[in-house]
């Protein structure tokens, strides 16, 4: 929803200014509009792949970097240099000089982002998908680089939005496959200890769906629903067939992302009455 509003502000922006004949907004204020919506949209990304994806290497330049090297230079040496020179094209050199750079430093940096994110071991198919949205936002990245060296409105509407339909392509299909797969966690884990129904009970619903405003992996997530069902450490590595020290790396993640500090406390976090040893 984010990336919708965000694409929306700017192709409206970038369709509608500059524009000589509407005289009720000066021009500088058309053209800190118009640069200034797909600086928003470029500087949520940095954000959105430290948060989505938990790229840790990149936090800096999501929360204070893209303040400091885009943001900070374009509003301010853009509005000062027009200013003082009444130049569009002036100010653009100057404006943008450093965010076009920067955001070349930025594709790089979520690149070796990724890379580094990747030695956590994250499964084959979240790399690929990292790749594609990675490929997939770099136009929006480089939208001061495009800018700076004037690259056509068109060229430059035609890249980003290519890139928006993959994202929402990548995103549809996560979101199908990502449900389908929870469904069989949930499906599997309800049948633990009882003769299968093959439908979930109310019991499995609610504990699903109060799992959801966290990010875990279906794995994780097999291991959280035990838990919130009452099951021991070794009664979860039974089930699942795993060693108890694969269960406990599994919950110490699963407390780390739901940021409770024991049993106990993420029992009452997602409203299910839970014996309180970590045994």
């Amino acid at each position: 929803m984010i990336l919708l509003v965000l694409l929306i502000c700017k192709n409206t922006a970038s369709g509608l200014f500059p524009d000589p004949k509407i005289t009720f907004i000066p021009v500088l204020t058309q053209y800190i509009l118009t640069y200034g919506a797909g600086f928003v949209m470029a500087s949520y990304f940095p954000f959105y792949f430290y948060k989505a994806y938990n790229i840790e290497k990149i936090r800096w330049h999501a929360t204070k970097g893209i303040f400091l090297f885009l943001h900070f230079p374009f509003f301010l040496l853009f509005g000062i240099t027009f200013y003082l020179t009444k130049s569009v094209d002036i100010a653009i050199n100057v404006g943008l000089a450093i965010p076009a750079i920067y955001g070349l430093v930025l594709g790089y940096l979520i690149l070796d982002g990724i890379r580094y994110r990747l030695k956590d071991q994250i499964e084959r198919k979240e790399y690929f998908e990292l790749i594609a949205v990675y490929l997939a936002v770099i136009p929006y990245a480089s939208l001061a680089f495009c800018a700076y060296f004037r690259i056509s409105q068109v060229k430059e509407v035609l890249l980003t939005n290519s890139g928006f339909a993959i994202i929402t392509v990548l995103f549809l299909r996560k979101h199908i496959i990502q449900s389908r797969e929870e469904y069989e966690v949930l499906k599997n884990i309800d049948n633990i200890g009882s003769e299968p129904s093959g439908d979930l009970s109310e019991e499995m619903i609610e504990i699903g769906n109060s799992l959801e405003e966290i990010k875990l992996t279906l794995r994780e997530k097999e291991v959280a629903i035990l838990i919130l069902k009452g099951h021991r450490n070794q009664d979860i590595a039974d089930l699942l067939e795993i060693s108890i020290g694969t269960v406990r790396t599994h919950i110490e993640k699963i407390y780390k992302k739901a940021q409770v500090s024991g049993r106990k406390e993420f029992s009452r976090k997602f409203g299910m009455k839970v014996d309180d040893t970590d045994k």
